[in-house]
């Protein structure tokens, strides 16, 4: 289905929109109602209110939770295969909770089915809940006191509301159902850890770090988490309380400020009186009372803009990392590593970027088109080769974007253009094959590879790369043209008319 283009002024009754670009810059693609004049964005923490005139385009769509219950009516009625695909679909956009009844009904019209019969089995395996495992030693070694909040499967220590606790450990429990699918239906049988995993959330940047510190792990200082195999636990920081989040905060703080005694001399104002008004951005200007409440409203609304900006960034790092660490911790767990050293580290990592996409405050899915990794990578000139990649070639020091970025493109490419052969080298680095593991990590990395993608590495390379060429977004798909300067006013003919524009329409 096309999405069609919410242009400003056209719809009176409420409408939905999930692709926003604002006039004054920043787009985000989030839950949106619009009624009338009001566009209403809808976060889990709350709603941002706006006007229409604020935005440059508005493209409805792109939000997987309210396409569902549409997409699963419609293949009800087109027979099992268009069910199984709309499930399939469910799962790759981080709805697995949401397909479970589905997947039910489908096994029991065909309990032979079996990419169904695995995730069916799943399922139920995932109903059971794990206990806790042993905190005591790990609690002390983080230095900070910390409240617990549990899911069936995962523990958080943590130094946030219980609100938000309860959020993240929702994240967490939907991204364990969707990698755990995701695996079953593609034939790897994986373990459900009868421990919960463990989780810690710091609420300050520094315990992280004294954390790494104390752990000698200072060459991952530049992370926002980190997978600590010893204590087989996990553990993150808030993003808000980074430079750019506080920062930002304060501004948008001292904004409202200046807003709020602007509104009390406005307020005093006698009614037909004027005012000199110089705010901070704003060129001086003198106006009367109906004039600069328009104003107080326009910047009020500008500063809302940058709240949501900051928070849906704040969002996607803290959650995109919770969800990238969780899958490290259950690769360990799960049995998808038999050994520690099974995969590579560009594979390990590349594997867990696949899950780490939150749009508009929620997990987007498996293998989505990355928005920060994919920045990342268009930076990397010329295009990285492949098999230096392949073959573990600077990994292992410590957090370095650029190879992330590539770790990141070279899975997901794979996953999207080639899953049969991604699924042969995965099942051919976890086998016990005799004739791979007396070789060196690297040479067993690139082996299995040239045994599952063939040895044509070139073509493989230069089609990875114009793939990725081809790669965008929703919200780099959808953007609106850029907006051109004003053409110069025409200019006199001398005799007091203007030049006669002869172009046709």
């Amino acid at each position: 289905m096309v999405a069609a283009v919410l242009m400003l002024g056209w719809i009176t009754v409420a409408a939905r929109a999930e692709l926003l670009y604002f006039q004054k810059g920043g787009e985000v693609q989030a839950p949106a109602s619009i009624e009338g004049n009001r566009v209403v964005i809808e976060l889990a923490e709350g709603k941002y209110e706006f006007l229409r005139d604020d935005f440059r385009k508005i493209v409805p769509g792109f939000t997987p939770q309210r396409e569902w219950d549409a997409r699963r009516q419609e293949a009800q009625s087109a027979g099992f295969t268009a069910r199984y695909e709309s499930v399939w679909w469910a799962i790759t956009n981080g709805l697995g909770s949401e397909a479970a009844a589905e997947l039910r009904a489908l096994h029991g019209i065909d309990p032979k089915h079996t990419p169904i019969a695995r995730m069916v089995a799943t399922l139920d395996k995932l109903e059971r809940p794990g206990t806790d495992p042993e905190l005591l030693e790990f609690c002390k070694a983080l230095g900070i006191s910390t409240s617990i909040a549990r899911g069936s499967h995962v523990v958080l220590l943590h130094q946030q509301t219980e609100a938000e606790a309860e959020e993240r450990v929702a994240l967490l429990e939907r991204v364990i159902a969707g990698y755990y699918l995701l695996f079953a239906a593609q034939g790897i049988e994986l373990r459900v850890p009868e421990r919960r995993l463990i989780c810690a959330w710091f609420a300050d940047q520094k315990d992280y770090l004294a954390f790494l510190h104390s752990q000698s792990a200072d060459a991952f200082a530049t992370t926002k988490g980190y997978y600590h195999p010893t204590w087989n636990a996990v553990v993150a920081y808030d993003a808000l309380s980074s430079n750019r989040q506080q920062s930002g905060h304060e501004t948008a703080r001292a904004r409202r400020e200046e807003l709020r005694q602007f509104q009390t001399t406005v307020d005093r104002l006698p009614a037909r009186a004027r005012l000199r008004v110089t705010l901070t951005g704003e060129s001086a200007r003198t106006v009367g009372r109906a004039d600069a409440l328009a104003l107080i409203d326009r910047l009020q609304r500008e500063v809302r803009r940058e709240e949501l900006l900051l928070d849906l960034e704040r969002r996607a790092i803290n959650e995109g990392t919770a969800a990238h660490e969780i899958i490290h911790l259950l690769a360990a767990n799960s049995g998808l590593l038999p050994r520690h050293d099974a995969f590579s580290v560009w594979l390990q990592e590349g594997l867990a970027m696949q899950f780490e996409v939150i749009r508009g405050g929620r997990w987007a899915g498996i293998s989505r088109a990355n928005d920060p990794r994919l920045a990342d990578w268009r930076r990397i000139q010329p295009p990285p080769p492949l098999e230096p990649l392949v073959r573990d070639s600077g990994y292992g020091r410590g957090y370095r974007r650029d190879l992330y970025a590539q770790a990141w493109s070279l899975v997901y490419y794979l996953r999207v253009q080639h899953p049969a052969q991604f699924l042969t080298f995965l099942d051919l680095l976890r086998g016990p094959d005799a004739s791979l593991a007396d070789l060196s990590p690297s040479e067993r990395s690139l082996t299995a590879f040239r045994r599952a993608f063939g040895s044509d590495l070139e073509t493989l390379e230069r089609d990875w790369h114009q793939y990725m060429a081809t790669v965008q977004t929703p919200l780099e798909r959808h953007a609106p043209a850029p907006q051109l300067p004003p053409e110069p006013a025409p200019r006199s003919n001398g005799k007091g008319s203007q030049t006669q524009d002869r172009t046709k329409n």
